[in-house]
């Protein structure tokens, strides 16, 4: 039972932004007796969403993780264990869907919580637009869930390779990803580096450079179509020097448990496959009849962050459809916009608990960064005194890393943050490059 003097907020997605809003608002109001906070999720640890792919590939480890469990506990905010399953507004419940265990024991029933104030931080998930074959053939990218059963997949290919359990004449490895978006570049040059990796630390057959074969399929005629021409060039220039396979302009027809076919009839084999070519909000979302559902499946939104329909309840990050007044469209589903907005939920959530007017939400793009793993990095930043600048190799590189160093400041704190980086950066050389188990 929770006192109902205090009020109570509910923040579901424990990604980029809602761990960064719970954070926040266990500092300025849980800490302070002004309002009790709860965040749940599906998972009990936390990766930023940016870095899923060196999850999983292996050059992440567990250490860079975060614990619900303890985070909530040192901040001061609930946590709990579940599935958003319905959400009614008039009564300002959420239900959660029992979870249970790989072995299938209940972890944790079904339950109802109450919420004076709602923040739907659900993120995204893949979209794979019905293309057959995908859902059974391919592997996604979305949840910790899924980067650390890719990364086991991609053990377990290299060493049936070792050990011959592909079969006698198969010496060669074929990865395919589709979607030349962030997401698919940085997992190309995350696994070409995985697998010089794995030749380094016992998985001998792959020594031969040609042993690995990485193809990136992309629809559009130029890689990360959403970032300038020139960054675009400058990221192929990279895939290609680290011998990544670009099939631009290419329709994927079907998946198959052999390869990808595309448009045309060209068969590009493949032992594993990754899916990375859209997104689209959690499919939940369309049974929640009472909200307006904009492009994606995402929660229309005011400029405010509340919902179209439910003042109380307010949509952050990928899952939001948010209006973009500068551009005359949605805000893209990127990790700064949710930091903003968790940002600017804060105080917005303090000024509904006052009683004051709400303000609006205003995005400042300050550019984009894709990451070519240890090579190198590639990008374009923002500002009003120096207006775009493309930048590339060792400044993009620490542009980037500084931007997973800010993410864990906002949810741990700059000291401790500071400390995992220092230790991070020295277990680098006394521990494998690369998770091996």
């Amino acid at each position: 039972m929770r006192p109902e003097t205090k009020p109570h907020i509910v923040i579901v997605g424990g990604g980029a932004g809602g761990l960064n809003l719970a954070t926040r608002l266990s500092r300025s109001l849980g800490r302070r007796g002004l309002a009790e906070v709860t965040l749940v999720d599906e998972n009990l640890t936390h990766m930023w969403k940016p870095s899923l792919h060196e999850f999983a590939s292996g050059t992440k480890g567990n250490e860079d993780e975060i614990s619900f469990l303890e985070h909530s506990n040192r901040n001061g905010y609930n946590f709990r264990l579940g599935r958003l399953s319905a959400l009614d507004s008039e009564a300002k419940t959420i239900l959660l869907d029992p979870v249970r265990d790989s072995a299938q024991k209940l972890l944790a029933p079904q339950r109802i919580l109450h919420f004076d104030y709602l923040v739907m931080a659900i993120g995204s998930r893949s979209n794979d637009f019905g293309c057959k074959g995908v859902s059974e053939h391919c592997m996604f990218l979305d949840t910790p869930k899924q980067a650390k059963k890719m990364q086991a997949e991609l053990l377990n290919l290299c060493l049936r390779l070792e050990t011959g359990a592909l079969g006698d004449g198969v010496s060669k490895l074929n990865i395919c990803i589709i979607g030349g978006g962030a997401t698919g570049v940085e997992l190309a040059a995350e696994l070409r580096e995985a697998t010089e990796q794995f030749a380094r630390n016992g998985i001998d057959k792959l020594r031969d450079p040609s042993s690995v074969n990485i193809t990136l399929i992309e629809a559009a005629d130029r890689l990360v179509a959403a970032l300038p021409d020139q960054v675009s060039e400058k990221v192929a220039q990279k895939l290609r020097s680290i011998d990544v396979d670009l099939r631009l302009s290419s329709m994927v027809e079907e998946a198959t448990a052999d390869g990808v076919r595309l448009k045309g009839g060209d068969m590009i084999p493949a032992e594993l496959m990754i899916w990375a070519a859209g997104i689209k909000a959690p499919a939940i979302l369309k049974d929640l009849n009472t909200f307006d559902i904009g492009s994606l499946g995402r929660l229309c939104t005011k400029p405010t962050l509340q919902t179209t329909k439910s003042d109380p309840v307010f949509a952050i990050g990928d899952c939001a459809e948010c209006l973009w007044p500068e551009k005359g469209t949605s805000l893209p589903p990127r990790a700064q916009v949710a930091s903003q907005q968790a940002e600017f939920m804060e105080a917005q959530l303090r000024r509904a608990i006052e009683g004051k007017p709400l303000e609006e939400f205003r995005y400042v793009d300050r550019g984009s960064l894709v990451a070519i793993s240890k090579y190198s990095a590639v990008g374009s930043l923002m500002g009003k005194a120096l207006g775009t600048m493309t930048i590339e190799g060792w400044l993009a590189r620490r542009a980037y890393r500084y931007l997973h160093y800010a993410h864990e400041s906002a949810v741990q704190g700059s000291w401790r943050a500071t400390v995992r980086s220092l230790l991070s950066q020295a277990m680098k050389r006394v521990r494998p490059q690369l998770k091996l188990h």
